[in-house]
C-alpha cells in the first residue's frame, strides 16, 4: 500500500485536466486559414467544427496544421474573425482534428443556461 499523497501520472491522465468544459457543436463550419508544411497557404472554406470552449474550439481540416502554427478563423454566420494557435492535431480516418487555443481577445461565452448537445455554435 502506497502512502504517497500524490496520484500518479496514469491516474492524472484518466482525469479531464481541462480548464473549462468543452461543449459539442452541430452542424457549424468555419473558413480557416493557415501554412501548410511546405509553406504555402492553405484555405478551408468550410471546416466542420467539432467543439468549442471559452478558450477554443476543435475542428476538421482535410490535411495537418503544424503543432503552434497560427491558424486564421472566419464565419460571417458566426461574427467570427481571429487567430488560434494549434495546440494538438491528428489523423482520424480521412480527415485531421485540429485543436487550437484563441489567441489576442478572442473567447467564447458558453450558455448560461443547462443545454443538451449538440448545440448550435453561437457568436463568438
Amino acid at each position: 500500500m502506497s502512502t504517497n499523497p500524490t496520484p500518479s501520472w496514469s491516474a492524472l491522465k484518466r482525469k479531464d485536466l481541462r480548464r473549462t468544459r468543452r461543449y459539442l457543436v452541430d452542424g457549424a463550419t468555419l473558413r480557416v486559414g493557415w501554412l501548410g508544411m511546405n509553406g504555402t497557404l492553405k484555405v478551408v472554406q468550410n471546416a466542420r467544427v467539432l467543439n468549442i470552449c471559452e478558450h477554443g474550439m476543435a475542428f476538421e481540416l482535410p490535411e495537418p496544421a503544424q503543432l503552434v502554427t497560427r491558424v486564421k478563423l472566419q464565419s460571417a454566420k458566426h461574427r467570427l474573425l481571429g487567430e488560434a494557435t494549434v495546440r494538438h492535431c491528428r489523423r482520424v480516418g480521412t480527415k485531421y482534428v485540429v485543436g487550437v487555443e484563441f489567441t489576442d481577445s478572442l473567447r467564447w461565452k458558453p450558455p448560461d443556461e443547462p443545454v443538451t448537445e449538440p448545440i448550435p455554435l453561437s457568436d463568438i
